[in-house]
């Protein structure tokens, strides 16, 4: 597997943690509320290409999050990225929170986004089928709701962690170095999506706007966002795509890397 090496950058906002790998065609990945860095999906990917992951504001080592008010914020700050990484129109690969951002610049800037593949993304609310509620959930409750094999290692660590329940002299094993910043994670993502929760009302509206080809991921068995919410984009964004992959809900890379790896090199081809 190609290794990653991580950087820090100087962004108007502050320092920002940069993550990358591979060589060819540039391809930037926004993270999920998880705030994950690398997943298996991007050590396939960066065998084609320049895998670029900056980290969000709040998130991990990334600075500035107390500058960000809203999606407004969020987008001048992928600007400001695109302009510090020599960045022009680059192909997006977004998971849930991170394909919400790509949307919103999407939409508002069509020309800063060549194709975008957005992973079962949030951005919209639909009365039918409301998201699931994410926050004040046990580390547990979030494995289900994230992943459709709960004997995959993230979440079994995870139901470990509500096993573990606070008792200091219990023995266990559980990879800090994912989990832990899951919770700083959520407090950044609270302040883009708490309230109205994880959308933006004006958003639906502005689908029209996008001219990027786009191609909408959803996994099947997602227990935070319903297919719908795949199948409203591909709907309603011009000329997208829907694939749907069986076996993997809402963290699909990590699930699914060689179905999502080979469907984004085919798009991306």
């Amino acid at each position: 597997m190609v290794a990653f090496t991580e950087e820090l950058v100087d962004a108007p906002v502050g320092k920002i943690q940069l993550w990358r790998g591979g060589s060819g065609p540039q391809l930037v990945y926004l993270h999920s509320a998880g705030g994950e860095n690398v997943n298996p999906a991007l050590e396939q990917l960066a065998e084609s290409f320049e895998v670029l992951v900056p980290i969000f504001p709040g998130f991990a080592e990334s600075e500035g999050i107390e500058e960000i008010d809203g999606m407004e914020d969020a987008v001048f700050h992928l600007l400001d990225l695109w302009e510090i990484l020599g960045l022009d129109a680059p192909p997006i690969l977004g998971l849930s929170l991170g394909g919400w951002l790509a949307l919103e610049l999407a939409t508002r800037y069509p020309e800063r986004v060549s194709k975008m593949v957005l992973v079962n993304p949030v951005g919209l609310h639909l009365d039918e089928a409301p998201i699931a509620e994410m926050f004040g959930r046990t580390p547990g409750e979030l494995a289900d709701m994230l992943f459709a094999d709960q004997s995959y290692p993230l979440a079994a660590a995870m139901h470990e962690m509500d096993a573990f329940a606070g008792d200091v002299g219990k023995e266990t094993e559980i990879p800090l170095e994912f989990v832990l910043p899951m919770w700083k994670a959520l407090g950044a993502t609270a302040r883009l999506g708490w309230d109205p929760y994880l959308h933006n009302p004006k958003l639906r509206g502005r689908l029209r706007r996008i001219t990027a080809p786009t191609l909408i991921v959803a996994g099947a068995q997602d227990g935070l966002v319903p297919l719908v919410y795949a199948e409203t984009f591909a709907a309603e964004i011009p000329g997208a795509r829907l694939e749907v992959i069986e076996g993997a809900a809402h963290w699909l890379p990590f699930e699914k890397p060689d179905e999502l790896s080979a469907l984004v090199q085919a798009f991306l081809a």
